[in-house]
């Protein structure tokens, strides 16, 4: 099991919440004030065209897209 872990802030309440890395794409609940926290993602995700819009727009936060193809 990893120790490692990120910091998520609330958008409800400005908490940081620190979230285990194994909890990566889970949603969870603000320590403070109980919200619902948007899921976490440090990793890559491959999209596809079907999964590309659904996830860019249902995600609260930043999105960094990478767009490539091959040679």
């Amino acid at each position: 099991m990893s120790s490692a872990s990120h910091i998520i802030t609330c958008p409800a309440c400005g908490t940081a919440n620190r979230i285990p890395a194994d909890k990566e794409g889970l949603r969870g609940r603000c320590g403070s004030c109980k919200s619902m926290l948007p899921a976490m993602y440090y990793r890559p995700r491959q999209m596809t065209d079907r999964t590309f819009d659904s996830f860019v727009n249902s995600y609260p936060g930043p999105v960094l897209i990478e767009f490539w193809a091959p040679t």
